[in-house]
Formats: structure tokens, sequence, C-alpha cells
């Protein structure tokens, strides 16, 4: 079997050819969940390599490679990176920064994309393995719950996937270090928009009105109290407001008759989930009654919380530990950002861990528009995923 320290040195070697697929991605960012010179990219490279099937049949733009060892297996090992970029514009100076208009991949998908693709590199030329290893490419991370599809597709169903694993880029970590722990690692993200209905009336005679600013306002206020008041003091929740809708700026005078409300509830428990969401519908209820208003709270759960399986998180932080030293392997604490992984470890056991970025000349956070995927990162991603996979299926088939 493969250790990590010699597909380390295999990637090494091929580095530059590694590094050009991840600036060729960087170059060309796609959104959502139809990404079609993404996935061609990723195909070409794919069949260049020699998988020995890619699969298309997800609705979208997923890709799925299989490739075979020396002998295939009953049950797989899977490997998922996601392909979506975020609706930004990049300001890195780049000489290959995107060239798609408010398109950027300042979350570091590109990075991930280029790590699985490793994989597969090395997996192809270095067939000596028993089993079978899915290496899966999802687009739609970024708020289009793209997991979520091809799991209600059949992913789990028609391939026999046994378990799951995934990497993201961390900032906050060195190169070379590797963040991981078992347990709810990031958070359930839910989004809800509550409308408010008062009647408009005249700035000037607001007993003759009900207030629908007033009400919304009072209900921004109130809500604070689901976390501090009802949620569990070591347990963890977020309830937030993004934006209140109402009225016109040339309207002083005018109070107007509905308010919008627009925001996010995060939470890691289930019980904790059900409770804010039914707090923060009661409470927007009941306080519109209480000035003579009507309320209605649309709910939705978008992503599920992020659940990183005990023993194969234990797995994968023993293989850390042989390859880079207990100084390689750092703590990963909880998050209240979303990560749409969670419909694959919801249903598949496996985990996701943090790949260190942070270098002198990386050092900007995910989501900003001068982000750039640390390319020495990619070996590291690429070495673990592949000695992980390598020795879960002997584990998942012994």
């Amino acid at each position: 079997m493969y250790s990590a320290h010699a597909v380390q040195a295999y990637l090494n070697e091929r580095f530059d050819e590694i590094v050009d697929c991840r600036h060729h991605l960087h170059q060309y960012p796609e959104i959502g969940l139809e990404l079609p010179q993404t996935a061609a990219y990723i195909e070409s490279e794919l069949k260049k390599y020699g998988v020995d099937e890619i699969h298309k049949d997800f609705g979208c733009s997923a890709l799925l490679a299989v490739i075979h060892g020396k002998t295939k297996s009953e049950k797989w090992i899977g490997i998922r990176a996601d392909m979506d970029a975020l609706p930004l514009k990049e300001e890195s100076g780049l000489q290959y920064a995107s060239v798609n208009e408010n398109r950027a991949h300042s979350c570091g998908h590109d990075g991930h994309m280029s790590v699985a693709l490793a994989v597969c590199r090395f997996l192809c030329a270095n067939r000596d393995f028993e089993g079978t290893v899915a290496v899966i490419f999802q687009p739609g991370e970024e708020g289009y719950a793209g997991a979520r599809k091809m799991v209600e597709r059949g992913l789990f169903d028609k391939y026999p996937i046994a378990e799951v694993y995934a990497t993201h880029g961390e900032p906050t970590l060195d190169v070379g270090t590797i963040g991981l722990d078992a347990g709810y690692i990031m958070a359930a993200a839910d989004i809800f928009t509550i409308d408010v209905t008062g009647r408009g009336g005249h700035g000037a005679r607001p007993q003759s009105a009900v207030d629908s600013v007033l009400v919304a306002s009072q209900i921004v206020v109130s809500a604070q109290s689901i976390v501090s008041r009802n949620v569990n003091p070591l347990q963890a929740a977020v309830v937030s407001f993004g934006a209140i809708l109402a009225g016109d700026t040339n309207g002083s005078s005018v109070l107007p008759q509905t308010a919008k409300l627009v925001g996010t509830c995060r939470s890691f428990e289930p019980d904790v989930q059900d409770l804010v969401q039914e707090r923060l519908c009661m409470m927007s209820q009941t306080v519109a009654q209480a000035y003579g208003a009507e309320a209605q709270c649309r709910y939705e759960r978008l992503y599920p919380a992020l659940l990183n399986h005990e023993e194969q998180t234990n797995a994968v932080k023993q293989i850390v530990r042989e390859w880079l030293g207990e100084e390689g392997l750092k703590p990963a604490p909880q998050q209240m950002t979303a990560e749409d992984f969670a419909f694959m470890t919801k249903v598949c056991p496996g985990c996701l861990f943090r790949l260190g970025l942070r270098d002198d000349k990386h050092k900007a956070n995910l989501h900003e528009c001068e982000f750039d995927f640390n390319d020495q990162a990619i070996v590291y991603g690429a070495a673990l995923l592949t000695a992980t996979a390598l020795t879960r299926l002997q584990a998942v088939n012994g």
C-alpha cells in the first residue's frame, strides 16, 4: 500500500503540471450547478490520466471518476471536491486571475479540484492497490446544495461508496498542517423571511396606522433572546438579520403597510435547530399581534450541520501523525459557516479535514477578493486523501 510519503514524493516530481491545472481552473471560474467549461476541462484531464469510468448521470455538471486498483472491490471509498466559484470580483492582481466578470474562486474550490485531480493522477499511474476509489466532482456548493442533488440522484444508491472524504483550504493554518476533529464541525445553515403586515398611514398621525417598521424592529430585537434565553448556554446558535426592507427613501412621512425581514440561523445539534426555528416563527407572530399587525415566517433549512464521524476521523488523524508527526495535526474548532458536504456525511460515514494554506504570501481569508489558494498545499491534500482512501479500502473490505 502506498503511504502519504510515497504519494507526496510522486506528486512533487510533477508539481509544475499540477499547478498548471490549478491556475487554469482559477482563471475560468463558473458559478452554480451548470459549469460547462469547468466540467469539460476536468473530464479532459481525467481521460488523459486514464480513469476507468466517468459518470455524468446527476442532472448537472457533476462528474464521478472511478479508478480500480489491481483488483476491484465490493465497497468503494469516495473522495469529494467542489467545483463552483463565487459571484465576486477578483482583485488579486495574479497573472492567472479570473477572466470571467464577477466570478472568482475565492473560496478555494480551484484548489480542491486540483487536489482531487492529483489523487486521480497518482492512482491511475500506481494501480498496485486493492479496491476501487470514486472521485466526486460536485458543483453548486456555494448555496445551490449540489451535494444534496447528487445524493438525491443516487450517488450512494447506484455506486457502492462505503465512506467519503473531503478537504477544505484553511487560511488560518500553516501550509503543511492539517486541522481535524470529530463531531459537528460546521453549522447547519437555515434562511428565513418574515413578512410583516400592518396598516399604512401618515408619519404625523401614527395613532391611525399600524407601523410595520416598528413591528419589524421589535421582532429583530426580540429574536436576540432566542439564543441568550432559550438555547442551552453550552450549545451554540446564531440568529442574524441580513436585511430589513420597508418603505421608500423618498417617503419620509409615509408609514409603510408592509416590511420584510431576511436572515439566517446557524446551529449544530438537530434539537437546537428545531428550537430556534420554532421560537423565531412563534415570536414573530406574537410580537406582531401585540402591535395589531400580522407576521408570516417562512423558514428553510438549506444545509445540515457537517458531521465528522469518529471512526473515520480517527483513522485520518493516525495517518497524519505517522506522516507529519504530532505537530502536523491541529485542532479544527467548530465554525458557524456551512458546507454542503454535510449532505454526504449525513448518509455515508466520512469526514472533512482542513488543509493549511498560510505562509508569507498567502494571508487573505476565504471569500475575500484577494484570496488565492496556496499551490504548495495541493500535494499535502492529495497525499492525505490518497493515503486515506487506500487505508480505508482495507478496512471496509477486510
